[in-house]
């Protein structure tokens, strides 16, 4: 899937919310702000879903590692997932599951908003 460049901005913003680091290695994750490409920030529901594509609930900074083999696998979506509950809370992730699940039209230009919004500082719901 061809990111856009609301994609670009809105995975600078997960990563540096996650202090550069893989959530998933936790306290033995390394810096990854001087190699931004090592980190990258992964959508728990894919980037195909237009309603949690820039839901910052829906993403977290993981590693190549995590993200491509550890929890990018059908073995480790479970953990990701159990992750993902702990993070957020289980009414929060039956929320967004629903969210991921309803159709949106694509609209750069509102999203384009919602990340500026973001990147602001204002982290509200989006």
């Amino acid at each position: 899937m061809k990111l856009r460049a609301n994609d670009r901005k809105f995975s600078n913003y997960i990563r540096a919310r996650d202090n550069w680091r893989c959530v998933a290695c936790g306290d033995k994750s390394k810096d990854y702000s001087e190699n931004r490409q090592g980190l990258h920030c992964s959508h728990f529901f894919g980037r195909g879903r237009e309603n949690t594509r820039f839901d910052p609930l829906n993403c977290v900074a993981l590693c190549r590692h995590h993200h491509l083999y550890a929890w990018g696998h059908s073995d480790g979506r479970d953990e990701y997932k159990a992750y993902m509950i702990k993070r957020i809370g289980q009414d929060e992730f039956d929320k967004l599951e629903v969210r991921a699940h309803m159709t949106k039209k694509r609209d750069d230009k509102l999203d384009a908003l919602g990340i500026e919004q973001l990147l602001k500082g204002d982290d509200g719901s989006y």
